[in-house]
């Protein structure tokens, strides 16, 4: 029986395209979560200026009769940050707009905002990094140096920020009527990598899951839980490097341990030339691009601290 099929009579298109684009896999954003904004008025130069007072000493000897004592000075730490430019943008064709079945300069678009977010977030990210403040974990059970993460460096960390004078950025979430909910001490914020987040972090002893948290609406999208007195967000962005072992710096941060700035007018624009702008005489191209000016400063390493771990 002769029977027509598919190898003699071909569909003329044999792939189908499917429109909706598939989404991409983005990092959660988190390491400008915990500054300072202290941006700088538009026409007020490119460079900001913090200050920062010593405490006094205590006075403690008592007053002689008839006497005055001799009194302190006043004295200052000043530290400063300039505002750099960063911005990228993507060149398209009139015959890709004419042609290709995408909305290509909304693509564009988004893909841009995600590129200028990013940016951001590894520039602050290696600004962390750069605090004096570290410590190797070692009370861990794997026999890495660093061990990975665990109840008593944690606690080691906290009592040295405590020490320092730091203050914690969140308050005390008390317990509710939930069923299995479980209060929340008041926190230091700490970042990760996501690759500590399980069984490392979770096997930490005491170690709370956000889903037992009183108050859900208290967590953050990027947040997985708390140990003792830090409360963890974690990223894939954030700070590993490779090695034997592969190790990961775990910034725990305290009220005003550091700042972000830009310029008013100057934070992030998404600038396009159409088709014809400038250099354009035949209407061939059109671009999307980003620009920002930025900065981010430590401004007391001893608000925050690193703790530097390995995998379990």
């Amino acid at each position: 029986m002769a029977i027509t099929t598919t190898s003699e009579v071909d569909p003329a298109v044999s792939t189908y395209y499917d429109r909706i684009l598939l989404e991409r896999a983005l990092p959660f954003l988190i390491h400008d979560m915990f500054a300072e904004q202290r941006d700088i008025p538009a026409k007020s130069g490119n460079t900001i200026k913090f200050r920062r007072y010593s405490a006094l000493t205590t006075a403690t000897t008592p007053l002689t009769e008839g006497q005055t004592p001799n009194g302190q000075k006043l004295a200052k730490t000043d530290l400063t940050a300039t505002i750099a430019f960063y911005g990228d943008f993507v060149t398209i064709t009139d015959v890709i707009d004419l042609t290709v079945e995408d909305p290509v300069l909304t693509v564009e678009a988004e893909l841009l905002g995600e590129q200028a977010g990013e940016t951001r977030d590894e520039l602050t990210k290696d600004m962390l990094s750069a605090t004096a403040s570290l410590t190797q974990a070692t009370q861990g059970a794997n026999g890495s140096t660093p061990t990975e993460i665990n109840k008593t460096d944690i606690q080691t960390v906290v009592q040295t920020l405590l020490g320092n004078k730091a203050k914690m950025l969140r308050s005390v979430v008390t317990a509710s009527r939930g069923v299995g909910t479980t209060p929340v001490r008041a926190a230091f914020w700490g970042t990760m990598h996501s690759d500590i987040i399980t069984p490392d972090l979770e096997d930490v002893q005491e170690f709370i899951p956000t889903a037992k948290y009183p108050a859900q609406s208290t967590v953050l999208e990027s947040e997985w839980g708390s140990t003792g007195n830090v409360r963890w967000v974690y990223s894939t962005n954030a700070e590993k490097t490779s090695g034997s072992p592969d190790t990961y710096d775990l910034n725990i941060i305290g009220r005003n341990a550091y700042a972000i700035t830009s310029i008013t007018g100057g934070t992030l624009k998404n600038i396009v030339k159409n088709f014809g702008d400038g250099d354009d005489p035949l209407n061939q191209r059109a671009t999307s691009g980003w620009k920002f000016a930025y900065v981010s400063r430590i401004l007391n390493d001893s608000f925050m601290h690193i703790l530097q771990v390995s995998k379990a």
